[in-house]
């Protein structure tokens, strides 16, 4: 699987949930998105739902959040 890595960690709302929201709709079955930020990204949760993605969270820490994104349907190995 091919990693595509979107660091939004220095950008102000709401510019992170914009960039991801077009990576997510971007996203091919053969790619997986690596979403970095400062925050929990909440709103963009919802969007990952409506796309009928799967995410995992990789950290959750104050100050850094990492999760990768992926198609449901598609073996990550």
């Amino acid at each position: 699987m091919q990693e595509i890595v979107l660091d939004v960690s220095e950008l102000e709302a709401p510019e992170p949930l914009v960039k991801g929201i077009i990576a997510l709709d971007k996203l091919q079955k053969d790619q997986v998105l690596v979403f970095i930020h400062r925050l929990n990204p909440k709103h963009l949760f919802a969007e990952i739902s409506q796309r009928d993605l799967a995410y995992e969270i990789i950290e959750d820490t104050p100050n850094n959040f990492k999760m990768k994104v992926y198609h449901k349907d598609v073996s990550r190995t």
